[in-house]
């Protein structure tokens, strides 16, 4: 195929931030006509005499001088005669699309209410970068200057899967053709199988449209973070707003096992359950861990229960994850007028009194899309955003957590397609290194700052800091498989050159290693050989939670950023639906 041209596509007045190509063959020199030459287009003659057997798909244009809708009955009354299969009309062209071999071509050609046979080319959309900056009109992606990486570092997050640990994403003309995968884990079975894109709840195909939305219904202007990124739907919530551990968990274990099928570098999970016990005896912390160290970015909500401390809800918890606040950015691009969302939540993390947020994101009052009749579109009226067609409302405004989490994981994907061998250590580093200070906040409430696009791709690694124990549940959970692999450690110096027993790193070997109180500050996590593992068959319930009573939690109340638990009860699963925050 070669590739006819760019072609600049225009919608109702406004200019759609796409560029299509359309794939054509190149014609013979030797091509033999039949007298078809002005009636079918000369790619195709050629293709159709060379190989008269091979089915073409088609576009037949009649020639009468009848009005279009006539000329389309002729031009598929036309294919029938010639023994081709009709397809849709397309009156506004006076014709139809239709499947012919290449004789019938040749035959159809002779018939005299046939005006023209052309191919009926593929056609390609990608997002321009130069022409979307100048679009995207959203406040908090141009805050974060995701418009300057896109023209200045032409980046979009090309190739770079995106899981979205979620209630679905539905089919949106913003997300069109990028929707690769889609698994349903709220549906009672294995979820093993792919299912069409779907979103019952609303709440994932928003956070979908924020990482990587490209803004063809509304002429550019909600534009997501990282508008060329692929996008794995793995719905682990139900439209009612109710999940459980172990569904966040199965959806986890799916992706590590089709990881490589999908080129899945970042999850966003925005979500979060209370903290009750110690990252260290956490089975979400557990999970998080397991993506982060077989090379997933994991980026999480820090949770809609502030202003209220030690807030930050599981698995933003957890030391390895990116946990993202949110900040209300009052409507415009400039941090001028910026402050913390009251509702965001706050650190250190109970019990183990970590600092978190690692940084923040504009959340508040935020426009992304719209799943049709969802939940959340059923409840929430007045949240509807209209976009290029007033009959068909294609966008929605919510807040929360939730929100600002997909910004910076869509950051997350400009990054891994501008250095694809980066680590989750080094994509949190970056992140953190590069934020913006903001002139309010603390460690606590706004972590290093505001998240910064062409910061944190343009970034350079910095030492690594003394990185935090690994929970127990992955270190018991992980020995099993990775026994006998070859150990890197970090610094030879580090905790003064000797583990937790006084051996010397360089003498450490596995028959030595006390895993229950292993250092595990100073083993290099990322050099293990994670491929050889099978994800599908890990067997998470044979962890020794160290006696812990999980009984006493109750995992299924998940709290969803845009959803409010408001009524608890002892002992009793709450469903409480969806409740969005202002």
């Amino acid at each position: 195929m070669s590739r006819r041209g760019w072609v600049g596509a225009r919608w109702a007045g406004f200019c759609l931030v796409a560029v299509i190509v359309t794939a054509t063959q190149t014609t013979s020199a030797g091509a033999k006509t039949h007298g078809a030459e002005t009636k079918v287009s000369p790619a195709l003659l050629t293709l159709a005499e060379a190989h008269p057997k091979n089915e073409f798909a088609v576009i037949v244009r009649a020639g009468s001088a009848a009005g279009n809708g006539h000329r389309a009955e002729q031009a598929a009354a036309a294919v029938g005669r010639a023994n081709g299969k009709t397809g849709r009309a397309l009156s506004i062209v006076g014709g139809t699309s239709a499947r012919l071999t290449g004789d019938e071509i040749l035959d159809l050609a002779k018939d005299p209410d046939v005006a023209y046979i052309a191919s009926d080319d593929l056609v390609f959309a990608s997002f321009d970068p130069v022409a979307g900056a100048a679009l995207a009109a959203g406040p908090g992606i141009l805050e974060v200057g995701a418009p300057d990486a896109w023209r200045q570092l032409g980046v979009t997050g090309r190739g770079i899967g995106v899981a979205i640990l979620d209630s679905g994403i539905a089919p949106h003309p913003d997300l069109a053709g990028r929707i690769v995968a889609s698994v349903d884990f709220t549906s009672g079975g294995s979820g093993a199988s792919l299912i069409p894109a779907a979103d019952p709840g609303g709440h994932g195909t928003h956070v979908a449209g924020l990482v990587a939305g490209d803004g063809t219904a509304s002429g550019g202007a909600y534009t997501g973070v990282a508008p060329g990124a692929n996008l794995i739907d793995v719905r682990v919530i139900t439209a009612t707003g109710s999940t459980t551990v172990s569904t966040l968990i199965a959806g986890m274990q799916w992706i590590l096992a089709h990881r490589s099928d999908y080129n899945i570098r970042v999850v966003n999970l925005s979500a979060g359950a209370p903290v009750t016990v110690s990252y260290n005896n956490d089975p979400l912390a557990m999970a998080v861990e397991v993506l982060v160290f077989s090379g997933i970015t994991v980026v999480v909500s820090a949770g809609n229960d502030g202003p209220s401390g030690s807030s930050i809800t599981s698995p933003g918890s957890d030391p390895y994850v990116i946990t993202v606040g949110g900040i209300d950015d009052n409507g415009t691009a400039t941090t001028a007028d910026d402050a913390i969302a009251s509702w965001s939540s706050q650190g250190p993390t109970a019990i183990d009194g970590l600092a978190k947020p690692d940084l923040v994101a504009p959340g508040r009052k935020i426009v992304s899309l719209r799943s049709p009749g969802s939940t959340l579109d059923q409840e929430l009226p007045d949240r509807v955003v209209l976009g290029l067609d007033p009959l068909v409302p294609q966008y929605f405004r919510l807040s929360g957590t939730s929100m600002a989490a997909p910004v910076v994981t869509g950051v997350v994907a400009l990054m891994l397609e501008a250095a694809p061998t980066l680590t989750p250590a080094q994509v949190k580093a970056r992140l953190k290194g590069s934020a913006a200070p903001l002139a309010y906040g603390s460690l606590y409430t706004t972590g290093s700052g505001l998240v910064s696009a062409v910061g944190a791709i343009t970034a350079l690694d910095q030492p690594d800091a003394a990185a935090a124990p690994v929970s127990a549940g992955f270190a018991a959970g992980m020995y099993a498989s990775l026994y006998g692999q070859p150990l890197t450690w970090r610094d030879l110096a580090f905790n003064g050159g000797v583990d937790s027993h006084g051996v010397p790193w360089t003498d450490v070997n596995w028959s030595d290693i006390n895993w229950q109180d292993m250092t595990w500050e100073s083993i290099s996590w990322e050099d293990i050989t994670w491929e050889n593992l099978s994800w599908q068959s890990f067997n998470w319930s044979a962890v020794n939670w160290q006696d812990m009573t999980w009984e006493s939690i109750s995992w299924e109340d998940i709290t969803w950023d845009t959803v409010t638990h408001k009524e608890k009860s002892k002992g009793r699963k709450v469903r409480s639906g969806w409740e969005a925050l202002n």
